[in-house]
């Protein structure tokens, strides 16, 4: 099959998309380090030369991909803070925020890389733009969970969502804990130690919020 090339900005967005969503599906099945750019460029239906005119790194690749589920969740919250009217209290807020987020396995899984993995062998530019567009993301969000949540300031809430990330990235492992972590669980006196993600992030929730 002859690859057409994508030369409209349009078909370009559209090229650069179906790279990532074909990375996306790849982590259904495999971890992060087994999946290679020639797998991606395989899946994509892409020659691998065309791979790197779009992502010049295997990291750079993730980093878009986490950036794009981060920011679907954080238009998720946006949509829900701008919802109806009058304020919510920090235990109902915690729920929606720590189910929300549960429901996005592949997003926990990236949060988690972010900066043991996908972080390294990116350029300094890339990241401050990086940091840029995610620092205007949770300014915005922060207004919105100002607005909403009871007795929250927009300073409290643009602490709490630098937290919030904080806490995600240590949590995360229990989503996808290593596959030896994962049957050291199995044992019977191991078993207290064992957390569930969406539990324990809502309960950190509620006592930032608080």
């Amino acid at each position: 099959m002859v690859e057409r090339r994508a030369t409209s900005p349009s078909a370009k967005e559209a090229r650069g998309q179906q790279i990532l969503a074909a990375a996306a599906e790849l982590l259904e099945g495999w971890s992060y380090s087994d999946i290679t750019m020639d797998r991606i460029a395989d899946r994509a239906g892409v020659a691998k030369g065309t791979l790197y005119l779009y992502f010049r790194t295997k990291e750079a690749l993730f980093l878009s991909l986490y950036e794009d589920c981060l920011n679907a969740w954080f238009a998720e919250l946006q949509a829900l803070a701008d919802h109806g009217a009058g304020t919510v209290d920090p235990a109902a807020s915690a729920r929606v925020i720590a189910s929300t987020l549960a429901a996005r396995p592949t997003l926990i899984y990236l949060h988690g890389l972010l900066h043991s993995t996908i972080g390294h062998n990116i350029d300094l530019e890339t990241t401050v733009a990086f940091m840029r567009r995610q620092y205007g993301q949770i300014s915005t969000l922060a207004s919105a969970f100002a607005r909403r949540i009871e007795n929250f300031s927009v300073h409290r809430a643009l602490r709490f969502l630098i937290q919030l990330e904080v806490v995600v990235g240590g949590l995360s492992w229990a989503v996808n804990p290593p596959s030896a972590v994962a049957q050291a669980f199995e044992e019977e006196d191991l078993a207290a130690l064992r957390i569930d993600f969406e539990e324990e992030l809502r309960e950190i929730i509620t006592a930032l919020l608080r």
